[in-house]
């Protein structure tokens, strides 16, 4: 099974046979047939666990995510542990990837509750995990943000935290004729001198999540207000901004180097205003204007 994700080639395999590699909602639009000549970034294989997972050690933690998975340094590598109060306190998956993160493996209980709630080989949250670790290692960077593509091919970017008003700008924006790619997380990359946002599998409420990629035109910071206004920022405060707004490892010290100097460069490339709307269709025409 191969995935395309912001420019990103995903080869899933798995040596069992009875591992369902199945993808279904708007995931399965970023499965793309398999080709020989495409070199995958990265090759994972999926398998069960044949034997009780032997505990991590806690002096090798890296990051606890207080949520469902904590990540440990191990045999020259990364280690995730994930679990959940639904499969009791054990981990009921595992995952191992390389330094480089082009090689993994994924391993589940082969626990009858556990295989009937599988729904993807590399479900939440390791399939995110997975991209952002490999755009941090000089490809890229992960936002929360809105990308639409409008009638006449111009991309805004629509850059903003949970409540900004991502999922509002994807449905005005909708409704005006755009092509939304995502309301809620996207992709920049640059590549072959151009920037370019991809749409991801991870959508917001509205579930839009187009795999698609389209030239960047202009940056906004969103904020709700009473009427349409905008304020131009300097690069340094853009970059400010949308790194507040990325999705870098936190917990690798040169991948945020390369995230923060990779904004810096997309700050400076492109105009970049803090845009306040009022949930119309004004937002939609004045953002136009600006463009």
């Amino acid at each position: 099974m191969l995935f395309s994700i912001g420019g990103l080639y995903l080869m899933v395999e798995s040596p069992a046979t009875d591992v369902p590699l199945e993808v279904g909602g708007p995931a399965a639009r970023f499965v793309i047939p398999p080709d020989a000549t495409r070199t995958p970034d990265a090759l994972v294989q999926v398998g069960w666990l044949t034997e009780p997972v032997a505990p991590s050690d806690p002096a090798a933690c890296v990051f606890a995510s207080g949520g469902t998975w904590n990540l440990y340094r191990a045999d020259g590598g990364y280690r995730y542990d994930i679990s959940s109060p639904v499969f009791g306190p054990q981990p009921y998956r595992v995952a191992w990837f390389d330094a480089t993160y082009q090689t993994g493996r994924v391993w589940y209980r082969r626990d009858p509750a556990v295989v009937a709630a599988m729904s993807a080989p590399l479900e939440y949250p390791l399939d995110e995990l997975l991209t952002t670790n490999l755009l941090a290692r000089g490809r890229g960077v992960e936002l929360h943000a809105c990308a639409v593509v409008d009638t006449d091919g111009r991309g805004f970017l629509f850059v903003g935290q949970s409540g900004d008003g991502k999922t509002t700008m994807a449905h005005l924006w909708s409704r005006a004729g755009a092509t939304v790619l995502s309301d809620d997380r996207v992709i920049v990359r640059h590549l072959d001198g151009r920037w370019l946002m991809f749409g991801t599998p991870w959508h917001g409420e509205a579930a839009f999540a187009e795999p698609v990629a389209a030239p960047l035109t202009r940056l906004f910071v969103l904020r709700h207000g009473p009427q349409e206004r905008s304020e131009w920022l300097s690069p340094g405060q853009a970059a400010a901004l949308l790194f507040a707004r990325a999705f870098p490892p936190f917990y690798d010290s040169a991948a945020i180097d390369f995230t923060v100097g990779f904004l810096g460069e997309l700050a400076a490339a492109l105009p970049c205003e803090v845009l306040t709307f009022t949930p119309t269709p004004a937002a939609v025409d004045y953002a136009r204007r600006r463009s």
